[in-house]
């Protein structure tokens, strides 16, 4: 009896541990972590993730690619299924520099030439009169880009060229790829391109600044009204331009010198479901060879689409034009020189 007792008295006291298996833990942090960045890449663009999803389904179903899918809807979307796992695996600026900028935003701007340091290691104060200081040039007719006998009287009455932006906030600064100001947006190459095309080449332009990407997916609807607005006030225009910038990481890629000069390169847009696609394809190619001619580095190619986003409005006059000037990652002033450059192609197709 006394054994069984004590017996007894032993199993009471020995406790069970609970069975923990590490390997689950780990996979639900590994997974929670993976919705975190999700959640972070979705809120940081403004796309929310509709053209990943999309793709999603049509894996998924092929029925529905077949059958209800419609790639104009989606064109030109960067937030791709593939672009969200890259950015979520947070390979999307994946090198030395890019893994730093990543992790602390100040060092952005490292390589810059435009870029203040803010380390010093050896402060001091320097005169005013040590300092040689030389006229910054801004005036492309004091450069070989600027053809002085292809200039002509402007005629303010008829304007020639038309020149807006689909997606108005697409700027140049790889820590903001979005901003309302105009100085450093597309907006501002396009007043480049303006001011080259009516003070040097007599080439009358409406410039439209008009914000249409308040919504990205109804950025050309909206566009759209606003080239239908010009239309119908001055009649057809000899070129109509839609000007963007594209989104390559790789800077090396979309940049070039031209006489000494970093400039962006740039690449045209078709697409196929125009109605006049015929001429636009004509005039895309006219414009690509004469600026291949004179800038032999500045052209990256012609990219056309089977089905743009309401045919990126060039079903609405044969001179309808899109121009991808540079990438996110080059500065306003690399497309602005780029502006200069299209300027000068511009006025050798029309003014000769």
């Amino acid at each position: 009896m006394s054994r069984g007792g004590k017996k007894g008295d032993i199993n009471k006291k020995i406790k069970v541990k609970p069975n923990i298996n590490m390997g689950v833990v780990v996979l639900i942090l590994l997974i929670s972590i993976v919705f975190i960045r999700l959640g972070n890449v979705l809120k940081s663009n403004r796309e929310r993730g509709a053209f990943a999803y999309v793709q999603l389904l049509n894996l998924g179903m092929p029925i529905i690619q077949s059958q209800v899918y419609d790639e104009g809807i989606y064109a030109e979307n960067k937030l791709s299924l593939k672009n969200i796992c890259v950015g979520v695996l947070g390979l999307n600026n994946f090198s030395y520099k890019g893994i730093i900028q990543n992790e602390i935003s100040s060092f952005y701007n490292i390589g810059d030439k435009d870029t203040k340091s803010t380390f010093t290691f050896n402060p001091f104060q320097i005169s005013e009169d040590s300092i040689s200081k030389l006229p910054v040039n801004n005036d492309s007719k004091n450069t070989q880009i600027y053809d002085p006998s292809l200039k002509k009287e402007i005629n303010k009455s008829k304007p020639e060229i038309l020149i807006y932006h689909s997606h108005t906030t697409e700027n140049y600064n790889a820590a903001e790829p979005e901003s309302s100001e105009e100085n450093t947006n597309v907006v501002g190459v396009g007043d480049v391109l303006s001011k080259e095309l009516e003070d040097n080449y007599g080439i009358s332009v409406i410039h439209d600044k008009t914000n249409h990407c308040i919504s990205y997916n109804d950025s050309y609807t909206r566009s759209g009204e606003t080239v239908d607005k010009y239309l119908k006030e001055y009649g057809d225009f000899k070129m109509i331009i839609d000007l963007h910038r594209d989104s390559i990481e790789d800077k090396a890629v979309t940049t070039t010198d031209v006489y000494g000069m970093s400039a962006s390169k740039i690449m045209f847009v078709n697409a196929k479901n125009s109605t006049r696609y015929d001429k636009n394809k004509e005039l895309t190619e006219k414009v690509f060879n004469k600026t291949a001619e004179l800038f032999p580095s500045l052209p990256t190619k012609i990219f056309t689409y089977n089905r743009g986003k309401n045919a990126f409005n060039q079903s609405k006059s044969d001179g309808c034009l899109l121009f991808e000037i540079g990438s996110h990652t080059n500065t306003p002033e690399e497309s602005k020189i780029t502006a200069e450059c299209m300027a000068r192609v511009i006025a050798e197709i029309i003014n000769k």
